[in-house]
């Protein structure tokens, strides 16, 4: 069977290691035109010079011209059947034809035509011909996602993309190393900025052909798969001044106008390079010893040609920048930081509280949810809503432009949840710093709880639609400072009232007396240790929307005193309420895994809480956390979850504390999403609910001891879990050496195949 019968009509081949026209003929007879031949060196001249009409279709093979490249379909000749090792940088491709011939490498072809298809990456199609000679062919699996890396066809070259592009109106520039066009220098790729409008078109262009020549193409307002690193490029306002100021160079090409060049290129040496760029930092001495161009020189020589003053350091130039005008928004700026070590995180570990955040509600997102969803959301997990806005068309576009580096197009999602529709400022009591994980993926995150909120309205997104309509429905501020941009973005006008409102709640939630220590800071109220009258006492402050919580909490050290041992109630104010300090000798984690409660410790939890029950009360979010064990005994702490029963209270068994509420139960419930028994006793106390509630101390401690071991066994217990967190990072860790020893003997093969090749 013919290989251009698998081929569909406009198919791109790359045919590697080509020694004759013949396969070339065969396609375009076929009608499979879109050919590029890879050949040799020493072979060029002799393929061309017998390829008549097609002899343009033929370039110098060069060893990394095969990974570099765009095309659907490549052969590869016998004698570089072997750069099957690298199947992967192969992965841009659908089909790979394989030709078939003896000789001393047919072994080592056979054994790499397998590596793929053990991998199951690959899927043999079967056996073809083309101009005379078989092919064994392998269709690759995998999903070839769209990058900012594109491949011009040689064929065509600089000079006729530049022909192109000009016939079909597009609005572009190249934005540097332009002088020596239509000629690019060794190893130099063309940069390309586009037009949003005009993008379509550029991509289709470049589609056309199998391409070598590497491409970097940029759209005015960083679209999917030409954006850089999930951004625009410049700045959406700045782009399209570039464009619209953009002048033709002598080749024919655009190019940014002078002042715009250097603007353009000192933004992507500051922003984009950073340190690699070879500009000296004023906080340092060192500089990249072996930058990839030399930014210091260029940029001083554009600068003196222009006649501007610029000092040649990052900090310098950042300057320069930002009273032209072309410094990026802090948003981008922090987007930026990502792979940019000098622009630092600040440390935000010593932010006030509330903490305000904002949440940008995306258009789409209003087909799919009611606000009230969102609302519930950033309510449960303790932000108290202070403005909600819907924007008009000029905060719209304001925001589009300033907040997510410009970009609001799908990213890694199926569609785009569309700009911002809606401002939602909110404050928080009790931000959560990022654990070491979420820091290394969102350095400048101050909250969790930012993050959590964003993943659970993303979740309610996706489970009311199918997975190929989904959607990224909301964005945010992930620190205060950015809280203030956004603010400042999307309601101006509300700044200085919220502002001053911030203000007023730090003053009122600020403790007015000293502070020994400091034992939580929670989402609803701050635990502290304070000295009154000569003596320690605890002092707990209350959010404002907490106020429900604290007026239990007050009910409850009142009524069940002295039935129930609760610390003693010695102050009130308007937001807080200070109580009798004790030390705790249990001290449990709020993380299960360590040692379990004393098992007296444990009965006389619930002994107190029958005494709770006596009263006519539940505690919903009992758990052992809510106890202390001093010299005088146990006491029960934490009330702001009192719930006095209607009537007749159910049984002990039944209680919410153990059981969770029932669905219809309308109270205020703690910021967890389960509040089952074996959530929050089991792993403390090592009993189900009925051995705690009704076995003798004996069977109790046999069933602790079993409940010990199974956790060992299991590897539940949390040194268990350490070990076997390392064993299976030292397992990754070496699974990545091997693969990236494995790829660095494929690649040092393909020099020699290629020089070897005739």
């Amino acid at each position: 069977m013919e290989l251009a019968t698998l081929l569909e009509p406009g198919s791109r081949v790359i045919d590697v290691g080509a020694d004759g026209s013949e396969i070339a003929a065969a396609l375009a007879a076929a009608g499979r035109e879109r050919y590029l031949g890879l050949v040799p060196p020493p072979r060029l001249d002799a393929v061309r010079a017998g390829a008549g009409a097609l002899a343009g279709r033929f370039v110098a093979l060069e060893p990394t011209l095969v990974a570099r490249s765009s095309a659907d379909a490549v052969i590869l000749r016998a004698e570089l059947a072997p750069y099957l090792w690298t199947f992967r940088d192969l992965s841009h491709a659908r089909l790979v034809a394989v030709e078939r011939r003896g000789g001393l490498r047919a072994l080592e072809t056979r054994m790499a035509e397998l590596l793929p298809r053990l991998r199951g990456r690959a899927t043999p199609r079967g056996r073809y011909t083309c101009g005379g000679r078989e092919f064994d062919v392998l269709e690759l699996a995998g999903t070839r996602r769209r990058r900012a890396r594109r491949y011009l066809s040689p064929y065509w070259g600089v000079t006729g993309l530049v022909e192109r592009l000009q016939e079909h109106g597009v609005r572009y520039a190249a934005l540097r190393w332009f002088e020596t066009l239509p000629e690019l220098e060794p190893g130099e790729d063309l940069d390309l900025l586009v037009a949003d409008e005009d993008l379509a078109t550029v991509e289709a262009l470049l589609d056309e052909e199998p391409g070598t020549i590497p491409v970097d193409l940029y759209s005015e307002s960083g679209q999917t798969g030409t954006d850089y690193h999930g951004m625009s490029y410049y700045p959406p306002a700045l782009a399209r001044q570039l464009l619209d100021r953009a002048v033709v160079h002598r080749s024919g090409c655009r190019v940014p106008a002078p002042l715009d060049h250097l603007h353009s290129l000192a933004y992507h040496a500051v922003y984009h390079k950073g340190p690699s760029s070879g500009l000296a930092s004023r906080a340092s001495s060192w500089r990249e010893p072996d930058p990839e161009h030399d930014y210091t020189a260029v940029l001083g020589d554009l600068a003196g040609r222009l006649g501007v003053p610029l000092e040649l350091t990052l900090e310098g130039v950042d300057e320069h920048l930002a009273a032209v005008g072309w410094q990026p928004p802090p948003d981008t700026l922090r987007r930026l930081a990502a792979t940019n070590p000098w622009i630092r995180p600040p440390d935000l570990d010593d932010a006030e509280v509330p903490e305000p955040a904002v949440f940008l509600v995306r258009e789409r997102t209003l087909d799919v949810l009611a606000m009230e969803d969102v609302r519930r959301v950033v309510g449960t997990l303790g932000f108290e809503i202070v403005l909600e806005r819907a924007l008009d068309d000029v905060a719209r576009r304001r925001c589009a432009e300033a907040m997510r580096g410009g970009n609001w197009s799908r990213g890694p999602f199926p569609r785009s949840g569309g700009g911002p529709a809606v401002a939602v400022v909110t404050l928080h009591h009790g931000p959560r710093r990022p654990g070491a994980a979420l820091r290394e993926r969102y350095p400048w995150l101050s909250n969790t709880d930012i993050y959590l909120a964003k993943t659970r309205i993303r979740d309610l997104v996706a489970a009311r639609l199918p997975e190929g309509e989904r959607f990224n429905p909301v964005h945010s501020s992930d620190n205060e400072p950015e809280a203030w941009e956004y603010v400042e973005l999307a309601v101006p006008d509300e700044a200085e009232s919220l502002g001053a409102e911030v203000r007023r709640r730090r003053e009122e939630y600020a403790t007015d007396v000293p502070v020994v220590a400091v034992l939580s800071r929670g989402r609803r109220a701050k635990v502290e240790v304070v000295e009154h009258d000569g003596r320690l006492a605890v002092r707990k402050t209350f959010a404002r929307p907490a106020r429900a919580h604290l007026e239990r909490e007050l009910r409850g050290l009142r009524e069940l005193a002295p039935d129930v041992p609760v610390p003693d109630l010695l102050g009130t104010g308007p937001n807080w309420l200070l109580t009798s300090f004790h030390p705790d000798r249990l001290r449990i984690a709020d993380r299960p895994g360590g040692r379990l409660v004393p098992l007296r410790a444990a009965r006389g939890m619930v002994d107190v809480l029958r005494r709770v029950h006596a009263q006519g009360y539940d505690l919903i979010d009992a758990k052992p956390q809510n106890f202390l064990l001093g010299p005088d005994g146990l006491r029960l702490i934490d009330l702001e979850f009192l719930h006095r029963y209607d009537g007749e209270p159910p049984e002990f068994e039944h209680l919410y504390g153990f059981v969770g509420v029932p669905d219809d139960f309308d109270g205020d419930l703690p910021f967890v999403d389960d509040l089952s028994y074996d959530l929050r006793w089991r792993p403390y106390v090592g009993l189900s609910m009925e051995s705690l509630l009704h076995d003798p101390a004996w069977v109790q401690h046999l069933r602790r001891t079993a409940f010990r071991l199974t956790r060992v066994v299991t590897g539940s217990s949390e040194p268990v879990r350490r070990v076997g967190r390392a064993g299976r990072r030292a397992a990754r860790g070496g699974r990545r050496s091997a693969a990236t020893a494995y790829r660095a003997w494929a690649r040092s093969r393909v020099p020699s195949l290629v020089g070897g090749a005739r």
